[in-house]
């Protein structure tokens, strides 16, 4: 699913293969959030990128919530990519 969205929504010339190596470092243990719910590890990951790339704390976000978060975060995605597929199987 989420190549198709990708390439739905990417134009071509923006997705070309790079045969560069990227950089990166890892994180303390300390500053990366845990799940105890299985299934709810993607629905993290995703969150915790997104508090990085705004550059706020990942604080609140708990197994309590996340359920609500996954529900917000469907409906964005959905939103965002202007509802083609679900048009597509109906």
């Amino acid at each position: 699913m989420l190549p198709m969205i990708l390439n739905e929504n990417i134009p071509a010339k923006f997705r070309k293969p790079r045969k560069t190596q990227f950089s990166f470092r890892r994180r303390k243990g300390k500053y990366i959030p845990q799940n105890n719910q299985i299934g709810d590890c993607v629905v993290y990951s995703l969150k915790f990128v997104e508090c990085l790339a705004l550059g706020v704390t990942f604080d609140g976000i708990n197994d309590s919530n996340i359920q609500g978060i996954r529900v917000k975060m469907a409906a964005e995605i959905l939103d965002e990519g202007g509802n083609k597929m679900y048009e597509q199987f109906t």
